[in-house]
């Protein structure tokens, strides 16, 4: 049984804790220690742009420390979880890997490049597990979409959107969300989840061209066309300057030579000349299927296949990419 500890107990935290709770009842994983500096973190509601995660801890369960490096010196644990601000995903991860632990981070990977790949180079100094959330990966509607794309069942791609809008994320703590160099704004916190399924789906760009807005933070909205070598049009929007009542939306549609794929509120529908189909799938949580996946891997020993760490670098770098477009007027090549 994997002893585990989490890092930052707010909306994802809550989320990833209630993911352990089930393993916990499999007898995977024991959830040993819980961190956050705000210790009423562990009774009150947390919001998010899918709603509010409340969960109310029995602490008497859990080891419960507002320094991450007192829990990591004092706890014997195979693993975190670490869901903080995007500017401390790589210092923390980096001292929890060298205190001898695997880490499944909260996307994005870092705040930079270069914090990112020295996670990636600690992972593999010291032979510890590394994955990233980008759980778009373990999402139903994306793993069809990805089976159409890569068995060509409906022909090549002539055009795919992709689409992530949401009102302004307010709800964080010391308010570091709108503070770019915490959050990396809307591209790395918001849209990389599209830039992630973009490079699943279809590998890395050899370009991006981008055009952003800053009205309410720095980058509160930024749209990319992704270049690639056999002409396919690919673009992606995101946007967290939406008002406070407007509701999360995330969609894409997908034109194929011979369908249309789609994914709105309504579902997941495909339509072809001849027909329009509407797809259910088996209710699920990509959260606790990537959580699956990764505490797999470490009990198995074996290495993470569906989202690497160094895919999840390269997400980065795409991401940042487009800042520098938008912020230049110009595309940058990856050539």
């Amino acid at each position: 049984m994997l002893k585990c500890g989490i890092i930052g107990f707010g909306g994802l935290g809550k989320v990833h804790f209630k993911g352990l709770c089930k393993l916990e009842e499999k007898g995977c994983v024991k959830i040993v220690a819980l961190c956050d500096i705000q210790e009423e973190q562990f009774v009150l509601k947390t919001d998010t742009n899918l709603g509010s995660e409340q969960i109310i801890v029995d602490m008497s369960k859990y080891k419960i420390f507002a320094d991450y490096k007192k829990m990591l010196s004092e706890c014997d644990l195979d693993f975190v979880v670490v869901a903080l601000p995007t500017f401390l995903h790589a210092p923390v991860s980096i001292d929890a890997m060298e205190a001898g632990c695997s880490v499944f981070c909260e996307k994005p990977m870092a705040i930079n490049a270069e914090q990112a790949k020295k996670m990636l180079d600690v992972s593999k100094e010291k032979n510890k597990h590394l994955m990233i959330g980008h759980n778009l990966r373990f999402w139903p509607d994306y793993i069809k979409l990805k089976e159409f794309i890569d068995s060509g069942k409906y022909g090549k791609v002539v055009r795919a959107e992709f689409s992530r809008l949401s009102g302004t994320p307010k709800w964080g703590w010391n308010n570091w969300f709108m503070k770019e160099e915490m959050s990396g704004s809307a591209p790395l916190d918001l849209h990389i989840h599209d830039v992630d399924a973009v490079n699943w789906l279809f590998g890395p760009p050899d370009t991006v061209c981008s055009s952003a807005t800053h009205v309410v933070t720095p980058f509160d909205s930024i749209v990319t066309q992704y270049i690639y070598p056999d002409d396919k049009v690919v673009i992606a929007t995101g946007d967290w300057g939406f008002q406070e009542k407007f509701p999360f939306r995330m969609t894409f549609s997908v034109r194929f030579e011979k369908a249309t794929v789609e994914m709105d509120h309504k579902g997941f529908n495909i339509y072809t000349d001849e027909s329009a189909e509407t797809i259910s799938f088996p209710e699920c949580d990509s959260y606790y299927d990537e959580m699956v996946h990764f505490v797999e891997c470490i009990i198995e020993n074996k290495p993470i296949s569906v989202n690497l760490p160094e895919y999840s670098l390269k997400t980065l770098e795409i991401a940042l990419a487009e800042k520098d477009s938008s912020f230049s007027g110009k595309p940058i090549s990856f050539l």
